[in-house]
């Protein structure tokens, strides 16, 4: 089941974040959304995705599906099972199915869409509703490094 929380962040969760806002730094500056992302396992980066849907010109170049394509390939593989995904905002519907798809079990969100209202449109499906129907335990936490992810927009 998933869940929001808002208790203490680890180094490791500030690092890897940071890293994210650097992709996202990385897409504004090319012109793209300030989206970024970052998948870790084992204490390693295996991934690292800006949004480039945009200047790539096609609609599916978002943080995290760019993310999971390195992370696959880097992995010999789909089951990303044990890895974590920063995101600096709330994964798209289209960006979370890929993340379940590849059973990442922890998912950890600078921004969700509610803190961005105004900037982006509302949905009614969110990234927690899917996380319901992924068919394995996914551990959502949201508001890590809030502020600094704020400041990218």
């Amino acid at each position: 089941m998933p869940k929001t929380m808002n208790e203490k962040w680890t180094e490791d969760d500030r690092k890897y974040m940071a890293l994210a806002i650097e992709q996202a730094r990385l897409a504004m500056a090319a012109g793209d959304h300030p989206f970024g992302a970052v998948i870790v396992k084992d204490g390693r980066v295996i991934g690292a995705g800006k949004s480039q849907d945009i200047a790539g010109g096609t609609v599916i170049e978002h943080a995290e599906i760019n993310a999971l394509i390195e992370a696959c390939q880097k992995n010999g593989g789909n089951d990303l099972s044990g890895a974590t995904l920063y995101a600096t905002n709330e994964p798209c519907l289209m960006c979370a199915a890929a993340v379940f798809q590849a059973k990442i079990g922890q998912v950890k969100i600078g921004l969700s869409r509610s803190d961005l209202s105004g900037l982006i449109r509302p949905r009614k499906i969110r990234v927690f509703d899917l996380a319901e129907d992924s068919g394995y335990p996914i551990e959502i936490e949201s508001g890590l490094m809030r502020e600094e992810v704020l400041a990218v927009f």
